[in-house]
């Protein structure tokens, strides 16, 4: 109750914040003046209101959608930074289960195991080799939290990449990654699915929308599964989820919508395999690429991950005039977590015994690391207030978004511990018994409680010289505070503090000679202050690092769009060019940040193709060629190195054909590829995980009436590779091998 209660003192402050905002919005309605006759039809066609959300309405070109966030107002088409988008009928044809699996389609991420002992295990994303994991947005509010997330709710997934500090705020130094939810609309639909398969899994999912007046709907989403995963060893999750939600005021001037997230996951976590150095090579590998079985799973039975997720969201959108809209978003959100894991390390002599020959000598991996048991709350609020204004002024056309963005969260974690500490365990056949061991209270500073309080005002215009090219000038100034104090029963309180004031600018030229081609040149930024990864890295914040100086981020891109096929179908590309300074760096094994100053450039081409090539026909591909660097170091060996985690070359296609559609004999084809080239595993390069690479594959057949009912069958990995999906610096997670699935599902 005392942490609630101190949250809810602070609620005041935002609710001023949301209300100084607004002030403002109504400050610049004020200041234009009403257009002339000639000029409101001249604005009128540039409109964009936000539409109602209708399954089977968006266009298969993602292309043409809108972003989904308020202060990033326009299409995909017309934003000038690389977006990619996995729309809800890849996310069903592929049969989705979790975020992870969605963001397989987007080259250039790659998911890390992190260190326990921060709690960063769950969704540890890297965004172009750049830390994400503070990076999650839903509806463009932040997701607060660290948990790996079921997809039962999405609409559809994008990730925008680039420092995106205008738009989200601190951190976004590879990007940002926004998930649009499922949410009331007009008119009824009813849905609902079942999937068995190997691991064995089994997974039913609802979808209810009911429209209850004129303008009013109500919606729910139910999620339940229970899962192990295909060669890996003892690796489950038991999860359900709730998602109820209301609109009033859809169609009209002024719309409310309200949805809530129940979730519950009990996992066991998978810290993976060590790497061994073989004889004769200098570069680690995973020992699984030696011989060592790729289910091996090195845990102990206490081992748990168990999570609860309650969510409440509040939306509020308002046409205020034919120029100005209006809008106010709320969330609330509490997070508990259960977890302990066993981050294992193959040592000298591990590494040694398994290459020496010697049958009777049995390597042995310990755990050690951040595998304590503890216990997190995390209680957070977010509140954003937006203004979009489209106007005339002379000649030119205007379109501005003007804002304030604040949120709050604290965590408070207690650690425990075991009775006694935990033994050696066979690399090459482990025992995972618990006999003998009990968790019981930790000693020493085993509380950790921190407070973040962020407060951002941003501002962005966009000008049109000619109807054909526009600039775009964006600025935020953020104010980011934090409070770690570590302290327990006989340990007297100690607490580190930072606060830093920021400026993220952003700037673009777009040239767009039809409406179905666009040609940009952006610049923009982003900063990571001490502390920003306070909650999933504790070690990243301490006495000594609490004053090192933001990192900071810049990208320059170049990138053109275009639309052909009468808009069916959509093709972009971009050259790119981004710069990390005052980069820091986390040893594996202890979790302690050992260096600052690095600087880091990554510089890349993206490509990819969007939508239908016939009406049947749909395809979604992507290629990212990713240059790494680290051009500045306090290691003088790291100095010319690649970055970490950053794969040069990354690629995936997806497409579908339905044959004899609309005919009993319907049948729906879809196949795909993912593929990632080798990856340093730390700045010394010293580590490395092999390439990816994994064919997947979808039959599925409408039948009954109106064909409503729809059978499919989804393979993954169909070749059995040895690929790997968590990368840490020590070890990685064998991903799954091959795996078939079957679905039921029906729709009204």
């Amino acid at each position: 109750m005392t942490r609630r209660t101190h949250l809810l003192s602070e609620v005041s402050g935002l609710a001023l914040t949301a209300g100084l905002a607004l002030a403002m919005a109504g400050a610049v309605r004020a200041q234009v003046p009403p257009q002339p006759a000639e000029a409101q039809q001249s604005l009128a066609p540039m409109l964009t209101l936000p539409g109602i959300s209708v399954e089977g309405q968006q266009p298969a070109n993602t292309l043409r959608r809108q972003t989904g966030i308020a202060r990033l107002p326009g299409t995909v088409q017309d934003t000038p930074q690389t977006i990619n988008v996995i729309p809800r009928e890849v996310l069903e044809q592929q049969n989705v289960t979790t975020l992870e699996q969605a963001l397989r389609n987007v080259p250039g991420i790659t998911s890390a195991i992190g260190e326990g002992n921060g709690g960063v295990n769950g969704d540890s994303l890297r965004i172009r080799g750049f830390f994400a994991q503070n990076d999650v947005y839903v509806d463009g509010l932040r997701d607060f939290g660290s948990y790996t997330r079921d997809a039962f709710n999405y609409e559809s997934v994008a990730v925008l990449k680039g420092p995106s500090g205008t738009t989200f705020g601190q951190s976004t130094a590879g990007g940002a990654i926004n998930v649009t939810t499922r949410l009331p609309h007009l008119g009824n639909s009813y849905s609902a699915s079942a999937t068995g398969g190997m691991g064995p899994l089994y997974r039913g999912t609802v979808d209810v929308n009911q429209q209850v007046g004129d303008t009013s709907a109500v919606r729910l989403n139910l999620m339940g599964q229970r899962s192990e995963m295909v060669d890996r060893d003892e690796v489950e999750s038991r999860r359900w989820g709730i998602a109820p939600s209301f609109a009033l005021g859809l169609g009209t001037d002024t719309t409310f919508t309200f949805d809530y997230l129940h979730f519950e996951d009990d996992r066991v976590p998978d810290f993976g395999v060590p790497l061994a150095t073989a004889p004769g090579r200098s570069v680690a590998r995973p020992v699984t690429e030696y011989g060592v079985r790729r289910g091996n799973w090195y845990g102990f039975d206490l081992d748990r991950d168990d999570v609860v997720v309650d969510r409440a969201t509040a939306r509020l959108r308002h046409q205020a005039s034919d120029w100005l809209t209006l809008y106010n978003d709320t969330r609330v959100t509490f997070v508990t977590r259960d977890f302990a894991a066993s981050p294992l390390s193959c040592d000298a002599a591990c590494n040694q015994n398994l290459f020496d020959g010697n049958p009777r000598t049995i390597p042995t991996v310990t755990a050690g690391g951040g595998g304590s048991p503890f216990h997190q709350e995390t209680i957070a609020l977010q509140n954003v207030t937006t203004a979009q204004a489209r106007f005339t002024t002379g000649i030119f056309r205007h379109e501005a978004t003007v804002g304030v963005d604040a949120w709050i969260q604290n965590d408070e974690r207690t650690g425990s511990s075991y009775n006694r500490g935990r033994s050696a365990v066979s690399l090459l056949d482990p025992s995972h018994s618990a006999a003998g061991y009990s968790v019981m209270p930790g000693s020493g500073a085993n509380v950790r409680e921190t407070d973040q309080r962020h407060l951002g005002a941003f501002l962005t215009e966009r000008v049109w010289l000619t109807p054909q090219l526009s600039l775009i000038g964006g600025l935020r100034i953020s104010n980011y505070d934090v409070d770690y104090k570590t302290y327990g029963a006989s340990t007297a309180p100690t607490t580190v503090s930072s606060n830093d004031t920021f400026i993220d600018p952003r700037a673009s030229i777009v040239f767009e000679p039809t409406p179905s081609q666009t040609y940009y040149f952006s610049y923009a930024t982003s900063t990571t202050p001490p502390g920003a990864f306070i909650t999933t890295q504790p070690a990243t914040f301490n006495a000594a690092n609490s004053t090192l100086e933001p990192e900071r981020n810049r990208i320059f891109e170049v990138g053109a769009r275009a639309s052909l096929l009468n808009d069916r179908l959509g093709l972009y590309g971009a050259l790119f060019h981004s710069e990390k300074g005052n980069a820091t760096e986390t040893d594996p094994v202890s979790g302690t940040t050992t260096q600052s100053g690095d600087e880091q450039r990554i510089q890349g081409v993206e490509l990819g193709v969007t939508g239908r090539i016939t009406p049947n026909w749909s395809v979604n591909a992507n290629y990212t060629y990713l240059d790494s660097e680290t051009t500045k170091s306090t290691t003088a060996a790291n100095q010319g190195g690649r970055v970490p985690y950053v794969a040069e070359h990354a690629a995936s296609l997806w497409s579908t054909y339905e044959a004899f559609r609309d005919t009993p004999y319907n049948l729906t084809l879809g196949g795909g590829v993912t593929y990632r080239s080798q990856a340093f595993l730390n700045a010394a390069n010293t580590a490395e995980v092999p390439a990816n690479f994994t064919l997947d594959a979808l039959v599925s057949h409408r039948f009954g009436e109106q064909s409503r009912w729809r059978a499919s069958v989804n393979g993954y990995n169909l070749t059995n590779e040895l690929n790997y999906d968590g990368l840490f610096g020590n070890r990685v997670v064998p991903a799954a091998g091959r795996t078939v699935l079957l679905t039921l599902a029906v729709t009204y």
